[in-house]
């Protein structure tokens, strides 16, 4: 993302061994490149060096010897660094046993024994049984912070990372510590009850502990981690696309502990609270166990033989117009492609759709009209090296897409991002905004076209860019011409000052309007917010105002900018690249395109041709079983009856269908509609892929045996076809992968390997150079379609040599005074929780989750007023530890 610039690099000697750095490169990353170990307790990635434990020393020599703390010591031209010296032994030692005067030796009960960084640097250092330093022991008992986290204090070595890792990482600032010297400890900010602090449960600050002192209560005293099996995996939650080690007990086979993993996915070691504590449901008690089939009325526990006979006798009926079926957004990329295949060419229907994460399938018009692909341009670690100003429209990211949120924050307090939030009300970013749009509800569309014509009268426009890559621009502008700043404000509310300050600081990129570059362009401005917003009638003119906004601009095809709407769901982009919707064959190609259903057909090797007749979305096939038209429907890894919004419409759509198949792993308000349930694995006992939202192709690990009798989606959909008298092609998920690579063009050359293999991106991190981030090369597992077999390394930044069609098309809106669209959609872009996702069927059945919502815990949701920002003063420049600004070392 971030390019290596031109940076002075000095030659230094640790321990006899020659070593080439950055200039200012400290003395402990400076030993660690050159594969050199010194003990630490306070230094982290992604952190500003702090020199609290002081375990770190080392021997430097330069006119005279000294002893000094690697971690904020810069190198320089010709040093020479000891750090196995007499001198350097003796004084790491001292500050081990300092750290073991009140610590407990109770490593046989301890849930860090195996893992504890005292524990190592304890034998690293050789200390002292009878520590010289000893002294009757100061004692703490267990106390509760909150649901999610325990404290044991006398076990602390006041490092300080919990503090800081919540501070700088998360934005939250719910610990901190209390009292001073010898009596120091870390507590709640204020001493008050942890869940009545900002604290999110992310867990981030129990991972980072060092020796045990903050504990999961999920994880206490049930495991000890040299009996836990190492999975990695991505998390099934929200389209983020979290790396995770899922942590197995290979004696009970249960997952006992989730963790980030450092420099293997975009989130390093950082989750939210659903990826951290959100695997429960996994192991819960009413997983379906065997199939059901619907016999006198009521469902009965049968065998597979019995529910596939039933199922393989009953369809065949059904091909054509009069079966439907719906996907899951949670299901894997192999799963959902073989759902579109068996419903469009097994059972010779065009109605088939997902719900895209807040009850709703997928739009048709939209970003789609003017780009060719409604998918998000930019990736988001281009876009937290590379923009200069963020506008997030309409969208709670905190509590939709946490981990995202946290990642922005930081880069702009460390970068100084301009950002602006426009919401119908107050958001946890808003309180670190440079300017608050609170606009009327349901006013998006007015806000974006009217910040789009305000740049266009203001003449802050791209024009070279423009004439390049767009069509439609003198069209556009004479409609743009109907707007007013005076209109736009009596449309949206928001007063006329704050839209022209808007409209300039997002064409500007924050440089002001003498800041254009050499190339003509501001710097970059990103836009970014949740899919779902549009999600309505007339919403896709809201991505037309969007786009317009990013193209006047030059804000489309470069890094740090770009038009992005983040799909809710884990895998809701993958959903849609496999084609579960209604219009679009898998790869986004059109339906109505008669070469691309020939082609497909080749591909499927299918004897009759795929139907050309548009199917129906989710709403629409309701509409059609409750009129009858629609008779059959197979539902996978979906729970319509309790997303969609309408419970009357639901409930005489599924009574009204003569036979309905469900696939889940519970059973659902859905699945009690059902004539067949089939019982489906959890997304830890299955491979596949997943797709993020920022359209990262990953790899989903099996680390679980099977729960019951309960098999993967994809196996059985195998089976149906089986049953109905097709030839088993499938036996492993990667041959449905390999398939995938051949027929959907952006997936070209994705396969296991590619995924497996990390590839390397540079970025700007604090800590490891003096009062200055350093250019970082770290690890991302997995790829941002589109991959060619010639470069499966994939495209971070899309459209950088021009668009699907040649150029990019700019849609007027025409301006209605008093048009406003509503605000029934923010049910799944503001209004959300961040310990519960959905129709809760995972998140309702994690008892710390559970307990963390009902109990009042801050989750980012507006109406409970807390989360990350919300209890910090409007000026975050003046709260917290360190002041609220990181761009200093």
């Amino acid at each position: 993302m971030t390019t290596e610039q031109n940076v002075d690099m000095v030659t230094l000697a640790i321990d006899g061994k020659e070593v080439t750095v950055p200039k200012g490169t400290f003395v402990l990353h400076a030993a660690k490149q050159a594969g050199i170990e010194i003990p630490n307790f306070c230094q982290y990635p992604d952190l500003r060096p702090f020199g609290a434990c002081r375990t770190c020393m080392v021997e430097i020599v330069t006119r005279r010897s000294t002893i000094d703390i690697s971690c904020s010591a810069p190198v320089s031209e010709g040093m020479q660094v000891f750090t196995r010296s007499r001198k350097v032994l003796d004084a790491q030692r001292f500050a081990v046993e300092s750290l073991l005067v009140d610590h407990p030796i109770d490593c046989p009960i301890c849930d860090k024994s195996g893992e504890c960084e005292l524990q190592n640097h304890a034998y690293y250092t050789n200390v002292r049984v009878d520590n010289p330093l000893a002294r009757p022991k100061m004692s703490w008992e267990y106390e509760t912070l909150s649901e999610s986290v325990m404290i044991k204090r006398d076990r602390c070595v006041l490092c300080g990372r919990c503090v800081r890792v919540c501070d700088e990482l998360v934005g939250a600032t719910a610990l901190a510590w209390a009292d001073r010297g010898f009596q120091s400890y870390i507590d709640a900010a204020f001493g008050e009850d942890l869940k009545d602090s900002p604290c999110v449960s992310c867990g981030l600050c129990i991972e980072v502990c060092p020796v045990g002192a903050l504990l999961n209560t999920s994880y206490h005293d049930t495991a000890r981690a040299w009996f836990l099996k190492r999975v990695q995996t991505v998390c099934t939650f929200c389209g983020v696309g979290c790396n995770m080690e899922l942590h197995v007990e290979e004696s009970t086979g249960q997952i006992k502990r989730i963790i980030g993993t450092q420099d293997s996915g975009l989130n390093g070691e950082q989750l939210c609270a659903r990826g951290f504590f959100g695997f429960e449901f996994v192991q819960g008690k009413d997983r379906l166990q065997t199939p059901l089939v619907r016999k006198d009325g009521e469902l009965r526990e049968s065998t597979w033989e019995e529910a596939l006979a039933l199922i393989a006798q009953r369809l065949p009926e059904y091909r054509g117009d009069s079966f439907a079926g719906i996907a899951g957004a949670h299901n894997t990329n192999e799963e959902n492609y073989l759902f579109n295949k068996f419903v469009r060419g097994v059972m010779g229907s065009n109605h088939i759709d997902h719900d895209a994460g807040v009850g709703q399938g997928v739009r048709q018009a939209g970003l789609r009209d003017v780009f060719g692909s409604d998918a998000p341009t930019n990736a988001f670690l281009d876009i937290f090296e590379n923009a200069r100003c963020v506008l997030i429209l309409g969208s709670n990211l905190s509590a939709t897409h946490p981990v995202f949120s946290y990642k922005l924050q930081t880069a702009i307090r460390r970068k100084g991002i301009k950002l602006i939030v426009a919401a119908p009300q107050a958001l946890p970013l808003s309180q670190i905004a440079d300017i608050n749009l609170q606009y009327r509800a349901g006013a998006e569309a007015d806000l974006l076209n009217g910040l789009a014509a305000l740049v266009a009268q203001r003449d802050l426009v791209a024009h070279d860019y423009l004439a390049e890559f767009v069509d439609g621009v003198d069209a556009w502008k004479q409609t743009a011409r109907t707007y007013t700043a005076e209109g736009i404000a009596t449309n949206t509310g928001v007063p006329v000052a704050l839209l022209e300050q808007a409209a300039e600081l997002y064409a500007t990129g924050g440089a002001g309007v003498d800041g254009r570059l050499e190339d003509g362009l501001f710097p970059p401005s990103s836009i970014v917010f949740s899919a779902g917003l549009s999600l309505r009638d007339g919403g896709e003119e809201i991505e037309y105002g969007a786009a317009a906004l990013a193209l006047l601009t030059g804000n489309v095809g470069r890094s740090g900018a770009g038009v992005n709407p983040l799909k809710v769901a884990n895998n809701g982009q993958g959903a849609l690249d496999m084609g579960c919707v209604p219009f679009l064959l898998p790869g986004e190609r059109l339906l109505e395109d008669a070469d691309s259903r020939r082609e497909l057909e080749r591909a499927w090797g299918l004897g009759d041709p795929l139907p050309s007749r548009p199917g129906l979305g989710l709403e629409g096939m309701l509409q059609a079983a409750c009129a009858g038209r629609i008779r059959a429907m197979y539902i996978m890894g979906s729970n319509p009856a309790q997303a969609h919004g309408n419970s009357q419409v639901v409930n005489e759509a599924l009574s009204n269908l003569e036979f309905l198949v469900v696939q889940d792993m519970f059973r659902t308000p859905t699945a009690e509609y059902a004539d067949v349930v089939l019982p489906a694995c959890s997304w830890a006992e299955k491979d596949g892929t997943y797709t993020s939202a920022e359209r990262r192709i990953q790899r989903v690990n099996k680390a679980l045996t099977n729960h019951g009798e309960s098999i993967p989606d994809w196996t059985i959909l195998v089976h149906v076809l089986e049953g109905m008298g097709f030839e088993r092609l499938y036996t492993a998920s990667d041959q449905i992968l390999a398939e995938i690579a051949t027929v959907v063009p952006r997936y070209a050359g994705v396969d296991r390997r590619s995924l497996e293999r990390a590839g390397t991106v540079v970025t700007l991190r604090p800590g490891k150079v003096y009062r200055n981030p350093s250019i970082d090369p770290v690890k991302r597992l997995g790829v941002h379609w589109p991959t060619t077999e010639s470069d499966p390394h994939g495209t971070p930044v899309l459209y950088k040599d021009g668009f699907p069609g040649g150029k990019a098309r700019l849609i007027p809106v025409s301006f209605r005074q008093g048009n406003v669209m509503g605000d029934g959609v923010y049910g799944g872009t503001i209004n959300v929780s961040l310990y519960h996702q959905g129709t809760g069927t995972m998140t309702s059945r994690c008892p710390t989750l559970v307990s963390l919502h009902e109990n009042g815990a801050a989750d980012s949701s507006p109406e409970r007023g807390r989360g990350v920002g919300m209890l910090q003063s409007p000026n975050l420049k003046q709260s917290g530890y360190s002041t609220g600004q990181l761009t200093d070392i």
